[in-house]
């Protein structure tokens, strides 16, 4: 029979054991399986130009050893796995991300502590992984981001490793990246996020603004501000906000006028500095939605490219959609429960999400899949026909291309 694999922002919650074992990724899994619930609708006026890209390719991370690619319907949103796939690789590659320009999948694998780079055929969505990938991270690899200009990858790691007992965790590595997809250290690499010794920290957000000048960084303790250097891709930090997160979320406006975290049994809304990036609190609203939500905890959050949908996993697996109007958030649409969710992806048309179940044997029967939706004007969510599509073992993350 096979198993039930825990995100690891959640095993805090769910197990005791010692998170640095790959035994922890075993655990219980809470409530999949409710009927969708109802929220009130909420309309909203669009205060960013809505976006002209397509969808192209999606790819996701599985926690057991692959990759699963598709072409993307621009029209219907339907994905369609691609020939090849899954993809076999590494021990857990859960995290992919991709950069800007579309040329490169980057998956960090958390039990083999390596980074990959593919190279993605723009014509077929093939991946071919780039010499001398994949790169030894030491500790756990987990989350990445590219910057706008496609030049420097930023990787968070953390946890402990016998073999690398002077490498401690709660650190960026960053790379500089060539137009072949080559990495290599940024001087100073890597920073440290949090003092040194620090108890280990799983990342649950990390996000750059528009023009590269800053990167934020979300872990289960704080809220990080990091300044970009333009020339050399070096960080500095700026500030350290202590939150209650525990499990959560973070998006950036695409406006750069807020940052919005999911922190326990809230959303909330920092504001952006346009001078100095710093954050300040804006705006905050209880995580339930109805009276039927359970008011405990987000796993995920994503926006949506305009910046007026929001949609997150709370409750461990009802997913959310939200409004969002300069800083304040208002539920929309259904609740859909049984999607227990790690990440979500929203297209860079801003016409539909995805969302991996993270699960490898979920008690409602539904495991292996993507859940596909399509965005309505309102933010709210309309499933697709088919609502699923079939996916590696336990799909984790997910990121889709543009055309």
């Amino acid at each position: 029979m096979r198993s039930i694999f825990v995100p690891r922002a959640r095993r805090a919650l769910l197990s005791s054991c010692a998170l640095f074992q790959i035994s922890c990724l075993a655990g219980a899994l809470i409530g999949c399986g409710s009927a969708p619930s109802s929220a009130p609708t909420t309309t909203t006026t669009p205060v960013n130009p809505t976006p002209t890209v397509r969808p192209k390719f999606a790819y996701t991370g599985d926690q057991v050893r692959s990759l699963s690619g598709y072409s993307v319907d621009p029209l219907t949103g339907a994905l369609t796995p691609l020939s090849g796939f899954p993809l076999t690789t590494g021990v857990e590659p859960e995290n992919v991300t991709h950069d800007p320009q579309n040329r490169f999948l980057f998956v960090s694998d958390i039990g083999a502590q390596m980074l990959h780079v593919y190279a993605i055929d723009s014509t077929t969505g093939a991946l071919q992984e780039i010499s001398p990938s994949p790169y030894n991270t030491m500790i756990e690899s987990e989350m990445m981001i590219v910057d706008p200009s496609g030049t420097h990858v930023y990787l968070y790691r953390t946890g402990g490793s016998a073999s690398y007992p002077g490498v401690t965790g709660n650190q960026i590595v960053a790379f500089n990246l060539s137009s072949t997809g080559v990495l290599s250290a940024v001087q100073g690499s890597p920073f440290l996020a949090g003092a040194p010794g620090d108890t280990f920290a799983s990342a649950t957000g990390m996000a750059i603004d528009a023009a590269g000048k800053y990167l934020y960084l979300q872990n289960n303790f704080n809220l990080y501000t990091f300044s970009i250097d333009a020339a050399s891709g070096g960080l500095t930090l700026l500030q350290t906000i202590p939150s209650q997160i525990i499990s959560g979320g973070m998006a950036l406006d695409p406006g750069n006028r807020y940052l919005y975290a999911a922190e326990y049994n809230l959303l909330k809304a920092y504001a952006i500095d346009p001078a100095s990036g710093l954050l300040s609190l804006a705006k905050s609203t209880p995580m339930a939605t109805t009276p039927l939500t359970i008011q405990t905890i987000a796993y995920t959050i994503a926006l949506s490219p305009n910046g007026n949908f929001l949609y997150t996993i709370e409750n461990n697996n009802d997913l959310v959609s939200y409004a969002v109007t300069n800083g304040a958030f208002a539920p929309v649409g259904t609740i859909f429960s049984g999607v227990y969710g790690q990440k979500i992806a929203v297209d860079p048309s801003g016409s539909f999400v995805y969302v991996p179940q993270a699960c490898s044997n979920c008690p409602s029967g539904v495991y292996n899949v993507i859940h596909q939706f399509s965005i309505g004007k309102t933010g709210a969510l309309t499933p697709l026909s088919p609502s699923t599509v079939a996916a590696g073992v336990t799909p984790w993350s997910i990121t889709v291309t543009s055309q």
